[in-house]
């Protein structure tokens, strides 16, 4: 126990066995962090950094509940969930939140619950929300692409191609319009024409010294388009552009082999190797 002689030096300094009183000042500073959105999502956001996606939707769904309004804390939240499996209450975030965020953040949000829904297998759904969002904003780039990603996994390849064509008439350089064009293209069955067109992407990627993720994007694409073509050879070249490491490249050349024609793989658009 702290005598009276040791009271000053048990607040001051750390003396063992000396235990100091609670202090109303961090008290009142935990208090007010709680109810602190900005405070809330720099924890939020530093446990996701830090590969924590539970602690990180705790904190980001106490930011979201105090303010509903929040893109950041909902699109945030919405990826803890869906990183721990939770994808129906992640579609859930973000119609609640597309209800209620600033019409400014609104392409983002919307842009988010869409591709979320075509992960989750509910392109018709995705389809609707794009399509909602385009009947007010009809020019916006990111809300036509992900139209056309939800209507080629509906297998309406015309219907995908106009919306990537309309979205690089605005935005003629998009990387992933081109690249989900070609895709597209592929996926109607004129391979020749698709390759031509993911190549034409590749080497102005390399030539700008463009961003390695949309490389390997283009790879990963390529590789599928020659799969479709039965010719593994050409598929492995590219795949291992793709593949992050050699089991990477193993599952994803087993599921390219899947593809090719004789295997017995059903057509449309295929599911991706992680799945």
């Amino acid at each position: 126990m702290c005598g009276p002689a040791l009271l000053m030096a048990c607040v001051v300094v750390t003396v063992p066995g000396c235990v100091g009183p609670p202090s109303r000042i961090d008290r009142t500073a935990e208090q007010r962090a709680a109810s602190d959105p900005a405070a809330l999502m720099r924890v939020a956001q530093a446990a996701d950094r830090s590969g924590n996606p539970s602690t990180a939707a705790v904190f980001y769904r106490r930011a979201f509940d105090l303010d509903a309004s929040n893109a950041d804390a909902a699109l945030g939240l919405a990826h803890a969930l869906t990183v721990q499996g939770d994808a129906d209450q992640a579609t859930e975030t973000l119609r609640t939140a597309l209800a209620r965020v600033a019409a400014s953040d609104s392409v983002r949000v919307r842009k988010a619950l869409g591709d979320l829904l075509v992960l989750s297998h509910r392109p018709t759904e995705a389809v609707a929300v794009f399509r909602a969002g385009l009947d007010r904003l009809p020019n916006e780039v990111p809300l036509l692409i992900g139209l056309g990603v939800a209507q080629d996994n509906c297998r309406d390849h015309a219907a995908a191609q106009a919306a990537y064509r309309k979205a690089l008439t605005i935005e003629p350089g998009s990387i992933a319009g081109r690249n989900d064009l070609g895709l597209s293209i592929a996926l109607a069955g004129d391979t020749d024409t698709a390759l031509e067109t993911l190549r034409q992407v590749r080497a102005e990627i390399v030539a700008n010294g463009g961003e390695a993720n949309d490389l390997a994007t283009i790879d990963g694409n390529l590789a599928l388009v020659y799969a479709m073509q039965g010719n593994l050879a050409g598929a492995a070249r590219s795949a291992r552009g793709a593949a992050s490491d050699p089991t990477d490249l193993a599952a994803n050349m087993k599921f390219y082999s899947a593809l090719a024609p004789g295997s017995g793989a059903s057509s449309g658009l295929p599911s991706t190797p992680e799945e």
